[in-house]
């Protein structure tokens, strides 16, 4: 509640006004702080859903290249993951970080010798704590993930993937005086990952996102953004998966 009040307060200063450098020093603190809130743009999934009956555990270590009205900004985005195996097309899965979470499945439509491809449904969002009159203090987004996956050898896996998003972002005179000033925006995107094993049963992926959001209120193209990094996934396979076994 003090942080929320903080952050209206910060909004709620005058588009004239230059805010104080001990001020601006304390803002983009919290800024660092609350960078995890935002909502997170990589993924890390492959297009092989998790076998059923099985989990699938991630730990991620990403940076995001961002804009959160201090200027453009690297910031770190680390994150967990757990996905549980419903089917052997289905899975469904939560990934978190400090202020965010994210719940999304993961479908496969096709199979083909070596190629998969898979749609994943998502829905998310967080809180970022330090924001101003042009940013939100609240995320949310829901879109869809196409996957596109190629298994070279016995069990690496390079996916391709492509994405669509709404984004809500909600400033403080939103969320506590007039929905009215809420940003919406789309979100398309492409991501590219390579998943393969250090051992029977843990996997590494590296994988980069770029996104090109648009404003819907009139604004046109924003800054694109630029999300990469590395995660570890292990106990998703018993040794080599079916689906990454030579045809």
């Amino acid at each position: 509640m003090i942080i929320s009040r903080f952050g209206s307060n910060c909004l709620c200063q005058s588009r004239l006004a230059k805010p104080r450098p001990n001020t601006r020093g304390l803002s983009l603190c919290l800024a660092l702080l609350g960078a995890p809130g935002c909502v997170s743009y990589g993924s890390h999934l492959s297009a092989t859903p998790t076998p059923p009956g099985e989990r699938e555990y991630s730990v991620n270590a990403d940076g995001l290249l961002v804009d959160r009205g201090f200027g453009r900004q690297v910031l770190p985005n680390p994150e967990a993951s757990m996905r549980w195996g419903l089917s052997r097309a289905l899975d469904f899965g939560v990934r978190a970080n400090a202020l965010g979470a994210e719940a999304s499945s993961r479908v496969g439509l096709l199979q083909r010798d070596r190629y998969r491809f898979t749609i994943v449904p998502l829905l998310g969002g967080g809180f970022v704590p330090a924001t101003n009159q042009d940013t939100g203090l609240v995320t949310t987004t829901a879109g869809v993930v196409l996957l596109q996956g190629l298994t070279l050898g016995s069990a690496t896996e390079v996916v391709l993937g492509l994405r669509t998003q709404v984004r809500l972002d909600l400033n403080a005179v939103a969320v506590r005086e007039d929905f009215s000033a809420a940003n919406w925006s789309l979100v398309p995107g492409a991501s590219f990952g390579v998943r393969f094993p250090i051992s029977q049963r843990v996997f590494l992926f590296p994988e980069l996102v770029l996104l090109a959001p648009r404003s819907l209120e009139g604004e046109g193209w924003q800054v694109p953004l630029l999300q990469g990094g590395i995660g570890v996934q292990w106990g998703s396979r018993r040794a080599v998966s079916p689906a990454h076994s030579p045809p």
